[in-house]
């Protein structure tokens, strides 16, 4: 079934916040082995090595882009390890050695940094619904602020394009860039963080289809 212009099309952009949600799952984990182990300082186990590098791996997803090109590099330096660890032991040794390292977190930390995370990845999903793109009635709507302050432009002739920058992020939320350039507009208006990018974009270019015939017949 084709769609209706009247139908609507909400697009929200998320923070950066939403890829740490790996560091609060290795948080709860970690949280519960610590305290069903009664890991200590004297027998810290390996969740507090695990955690830190599950959250600095987190940070290089925020703070680099994982191209497609980066990403097979990396890749293919792990398989290359991996063949050199077994012909020489003393690479398989080292790493062996550095996971045995003692680094101890208490599950209060843990059970601390999940939830000090989370609630700033709600207040990120809050902000979300006030501030959002719609395509409904033949135009491209921005709604912004807390007064619902809105900009407006014209969705018929809209030209639409997709960004997958970063593989990191697109395997953690299905996510990419969105950029929009509606007709007799000079700037390109981005939108980061869209969720579902994929979708979004297959249910875009099938409105604005719709509408583009509509105008057309207008």
């Amino acid at each position: 079934m084709s769609e209706k212009p009247s139908e609507r099309l909400i697009i929200r952009p998320l923070s950066d916040a939403i890829y740490f949600y790996p560091s609060i799952i290795a948080a709860i984990v970690c949280g519960i082995v610590v305290e069903s182990t009664a890991a200590s300082p004297a027998t810290p186990g390996q969740t507090g090595l695990i955690f830190t590098l599950v959250f600095f791996f987190n940070l290089t997803i925020v703070s680099f882009n994982y191209t497609r090109l980066s990403s097979i590099v990396i890749g293919l330096l792990v398989v290359v390890v991996s063949l050199l660890s077994t012909i020489y032991p003393a690479i398989g040794e080292f790493f062996v050695k550095f996971m045995e390292q003692p680094l101890f977190m208490n599950a209060t930390f843990y059970w601390v940094f999940a939830t000090g995370l989370s609630l700033v990845i709600l207040t990120a999903l809050i902000k979300a619904r006030f501030d959002y793109w719609e395509i409904k009635n033949n135009e491209l709507v921005h709604y912004h602020g807390l007064l619902g302050d809105t900009e407006r432009w014209p969705a018929p002739n809209m030209r639409v394009t997709t960004e997958i920058k970063d593989v990191m992020e697109y395997l953690l939320c299905r996510s990419g860039r969105l950029v929009l350039i509606p007709q007799r507009e000079h700037r390109a208006l981005i939108l980061d963080n869209v969720v579902g990018i994929s979708n979004i974009e297959v249910r875009m270019q099938r409105l604005l289809n719709t509408l583009r015939v509509d105008h057309a017949q207008d």
